[in-house]
């Protein structure tokens, strides 16, 4: 993956919901408001296209131009490239998954990811290993917690991709 230089700015709101903003090297950005369940989610996004090499999913579609707010709008998923639609099922699977009381192996990972895709209509993805869904783990727990530790109003913010 090549560096992007996006810079992602995550705020939880003082007296509203948090914000995703996305600052892109040349000064433009694009912003929105979230609900609860987001803030994870987009930490989520940024955890497996770090680790996977992503340059072609949310933030890297975002680092080239798109908005926010393209990804809501009606038919956006059918539109977007199949890397896309394969790092939503990646991070849609890793939701599931905290909300189990344990963590899936590689192999069960795999063939959870390959049913989802089918489901889909989506081409194959490359089976995944404990290593990568380690290091996937990891990045977003350490973001998870940094997120949560933020006060009302502050803003966590990192750049995309995350360092190797």
């Amino acid at each position: 993956m090549r560096a992007t230089g996006l810079r992602v700015q995550l705020k939880k709101g003082r007296d509203g919901p948090p914000t995703l903003a996305c600052v892109r090297p040349d000064g433009t950005r694009t912003w929105a408001r979230l609900h609860g369940f987001f803030p994870i989610h987009d930490l989520t996004h940024y955890a497996v296209e770090s680790v996977l090499g992503f340059d072609a999913a949310f933030f890297g579609l975002i680092a080239r131009g798109a908005s926010i707010a393209a990804f809501t709008e009606p038919g956006a998923p059918a539109r977007l490239p199949v890397q896309a639609r394969w790092a939503e099922q990646i991070v849609g699977l890793l939701d599931l998954e905290r909300g189990m009381s344990r963590l899936l192996g590689a192999d069960e990972f795999t063939a959870a990811l390959g049913q989802a895709l089918e489901r889909h209509g989506l081409p194959p993805f490359r089976p995944l290993t404990d290593a990568e869904l380690g290091r996937v783990r990891t990045l977003r727990g350490e973001l998870q917690a940094r997120w949560r530790g933020l006060t009302p109003g502050a803003t966590l913010e990192i750049s995309f991709p995350a360092p190797a």
